[in-house]
């Protein structure tokens, strides 16, 4: 664990040399925006407070190592803006948030660059979610961060009943595609009570269309889905947007 939180140090001492990306926010100015030390959010991504004393947690980002372990030894004092996304708070008073160093720049993509976080697609535009899945590829690619400590992505063979809640990422080839009135479904086995689904629901299916997915050509291609386990008669991934599936093919 030294080693991570020694290379995590390494990757922030970079922060404000980044340059701008389909993540940072257009026109940002730090005027009335809170301020947090990165240390404190990064131990505890899921709420931190901000200088303004409202909670924040950092959008469209998970975090496979223990969260306090990320800050437990950091110290360098480094602050940057908090920049919530929506304004309307969640059940847990908290609001979905980016951070943005002196330039304005967004730090998601260095905290993935880095193999310290997983892209968890929820708010940020399309653009933004490819270009991190992309950064995210080439860290897994390099065996950097988290990716050397352990492999978090599973066949769905392999996946086991102490997963069900869990984030995680899932590798299968689909056998087929279904669809009712409501519902698609991705399957990836013949007996659905005990083989992985991915289910969309009618309504995303003009974003999934948007992003870049062809539903109708998925049957035998390699994928990547990443979301909740879930278990309802049987194994299933409900896939809310269109970044949470990936073409392997």
């Amino acid at each position: 664990m030294r080693w991570f939180l020694a290379f995590l140090c390494g990757v922030l001492i970079g922060i404000g040399s980044s340059a701008a990306g389909p993540c940072d926010e257009a026109e940002v100015s730090e005027q009335g925006l809170p301020t947090v030390l990165v240390d404190d959010a990064l131990a505890s991504p899921l709420k931190f407070a901000a200088s303004d004393g409202a909670f924040y947690y950092l959008s469209d980002l998970t975090f496979p190592e223990a969260p306090h372990a990320l800050g437990q030894e950091l110290s360098g004092g480094r602050q940057v803006f908090v920049k919530a996304l929506v304004a309307q708070k969640d059940r847990w008073g908290r609001l979905p948030a980016i951070l943005l160093d002196r330039e304005m720049s967004d730090l998601s993509g260095k905290l993935v660059e880095g193999g310290l976080a997983i892209v968890k697609p929820q708010l940020r535009a399309f653009n933004c979610l490819k270009f991190l899945i992309n950064l995210e590829s080439e860290a897994r690619r390099k065996n950097v961060g988290l990716w050397v400590v352990k492999n978090v992505i599973n066949d769905y063979k392999s996946i086991s009943y102490e997963q069900i809640g869990l984030y995680g990422l899932v590798e299968a080839s689909v056998i087929s595609v279904g669809q009712t009135r409501s519902k698609t479904y991705l399957n990836f086995g013949e007996r659905w009570t005990e083989d992985l689904t991915g289910i969309i629901q009618r309504g995303k299916l003009a974003d999934f269309s948007e992003f870049g997915h062809d539903l109708s050509v998925m049957k035998g291609k390699r994928v990547r889905l990443r979301g909740v386990l879930q278990l309802n008669q049987g194994p299933q991934i409900e896939l809310k947007h269109p970044a949470q599936l990936e073409l392997l093919d």
